[in-house]
């Protein structure tokens, strides 16, 4: 057969599949394009109004903009793009920002992906309760979950883009699919090197749901080929690939996250098992119970039913209980995308153990689509939420004079910006988060290492009221009469300082008091 007349029958075959597809995979289909539709223009909006921040879309566009340019040093960050995490799917954004991508671009791609999820959890829903309907109702769940839409707020970070493929894994599971399945098991880990302690955790739980079937000596074979990828994946990013571009050092969020428990991971999981008692008692606090409430009530808390499946996020759960991070257990935030796919996978599991009743038929969908809309309403950042949608970025008479100081700074100049502002300045090879390089702040490891010499900055940008009273003596240094940068915009707003000359009271002495104080903090501890 030649390749036109294969290009005709796939053709064919497509035409005819979309022309019989159920009105329920369309709704599911139309649900997913509002979706990324809504939620990628409403990102595109955030960044052009100075809504995201250099931590972390500075840090993920400067990354990826370095990888397409043959670099790996993040200036941002004071951190090796592979040594801050193993982003491997940054590769496949490579091309994109030959092309010019930049935030924007890193929007609309974030929620494209995570509105595609809700076609796997289509899927798993249709077949698990072999009603269309049934999945049509659980993909609307997850579109309109709250914190997979706050996900797609929290600026860009690769390991959002887990979802997808990891519910995509269950369903190839589920039918026995073996080769989609290692693909998306591959897509999954490359988004971030911790996700391979969810693979474990999914080669356990597969083990175990599909113990009964016919086939179950092969199943058992992927199982174990999936606990032992995780294991071997996790070793190799965290022991080798990231302690080799980071100085040989472990993860920067080991002691960053989790010093509470220890400063390496073997006496962190020693005193977590030695001491249950400080786990539990973190994970009974106010914040955390909170954090529970509004992961389980989306979804109607139906995951009770057959909760096994949540042991694919128990890892990233145990993770955020304990960390020193407050972000890591709030909603709005990132640290929940490994925690998302399973929390569903549960939840169909467990809603499926409800609908033996025969009056669950009409109340569990009404229930799993009330407590959708509700919390959506209460908790989301979407435009049905009045209160919290006003965290996107709109248009402000301040945002026309920071474009006039963004657009004074040449395309290669060296860079320190304040937050809100360096974004816009990210695709260059030395830009740095005020106050770095001229006071080490949230630098590298929590020290010096590799902070550059202040006086290799040529352009200071900063909005006004965010220059900080810790770096106003820095600031009023270099405005001295005779200091060592003249402005050459300014107004109520936004400065942008040229460099003419150094002095010592910029360039030297607050990066060592800065450098002095981390290494006596380092030495305390």
């Amino acid at each position: 057969m030649s390749t036109t007349s294969r290009l005709r029958d796939g053709r064919e075959r497509l035409l005819q599949r979309l022309a019989t597809m159920h009105a329920a995979a369309w709704l599911t289909l139309i649900g997913i394009f509002v979706f990324a539709t809504v939620f990628g223009s409403l990102g595109v909006q955030n960044h052009r109004n100075f809504g995201t921040w250099s931590y972390d879309m500075g840090i993920y566009d400067q990354g990826l903009w370095l990888l397409s340019r043959g670099s790996n040093f993040m200036s941002v960050r004071g951190l090796n793009f592979w040594g801050h995490h193993v982003n491997l799917i940054g590769v496949a954004f490579v091309p994109f920002y030959w092309l010019g991508a930049g935030p924007s671009f890193l929007y609309v791609a974030q929620a494209c992906v995570l509105g595609l999820g809700a076609a796997p959890v289509y899927l798993i829903a249709r077949d698990r309760f072999r009603n269309e309907w049934m999945g049509a109702c659980f993909a609307f769940v997850f579109l309109m979950y709250a914190p997979l839409q706050w996900i797609s707020w929290a600026m860009f970070h690769p390991e959002a883009l887990v979802i997808t493929p990891f519910l995509f894994a269950w369903w190839f599971a589920t039918r026995e699919r073996w080769g989609w399945y290692f693909a998306m098991v591959l897509l999954a880990l490359s988004t971030r090197e911790d996700v391979a302690l969810a693979v474990f955790m999914l080669g356990i739980v597969l083990l175990v749901t599909m113990r009964s079937a016919p086939d179950f000596r092969r199943i058992r074979k992927m199982c174990v080929g999936t606990m032992a990828l995780g294991v071997v994946w996790y070793l190799l990013a965290t022991k080798v690939v990231i302690p080799f571009f980071n100085d040989g050092q472990e993860p920067f969020y080991i002691t960053y996250f989790y010093g509470n428990y220890g400063s390496t991971t073997p006496e962190i999981l020693a005193n977590i098992i030695r001491h249950p008692n400080r786990v539990i008692s973190d994970a009974v606090q106010h914040d955390r119970l909170t954090f529970y409430k509004q992961m389980s009530w989306p979804v109607g808390w139906v995951y009770l039913g057959n909760p096994l499946a949540l042991l694919m996020a128990a890892p990233q759960l145990l993770a955020s209980v304990i960390g020193l991070s407050p972000y890591a257990r709030m909603i709005r935030y990132q640290y929940t995308s490994v925690m998302i796919a399973p929390l569903f996978i549960a939840s169909i599991q467990g809603a499926y153990v409800f609908w033996r009743f025969k009056v669950a038929k009409v109340l569990l969908p009404m229930w799993l689509v009330g407590c959708a809309y509700v919390s959506n309403i209460a908790w989301s950042p979407s435009p049905l939420n009045e209160k919290d949608s006003v965290v996107w970025s709109n248009p402000n008479v301040r945002h026309e004079s920071l474009r006039r100081a963004l657009a004074v700074v040449p395309e290669d100049a060296s860079v320190a910006a304040t937050y809100q502002l360096l974004p816009h300045l990210s695709h260059r090879h030395r830009v740095y988060d005020w106050p770095n390089p001229f006071s080490a702040a949230v630098w590298g490891n929590d020290d010096c290492a590799h902070l550059p010499d202040p006086r290799t900055v040529e352009y200071v940008v900063l909005d006004k009221t965010q220059i900080g009273a810790n770096n106003q003596a820095v600031y009023d240094a270099m405005r001295v009469t005779g200091g060592p940068f003249e402005p050459v915009f300014e107004d109520d707003n936004a400065v942008v300082l040229k460099r003419v000359g150094s002095s010592p009271a910029v360039d030297v002495q607050p990066q060592q008091d800065s450098c002095q104080q981390l290494a006596l903090r380092h030495a305390t501890r």
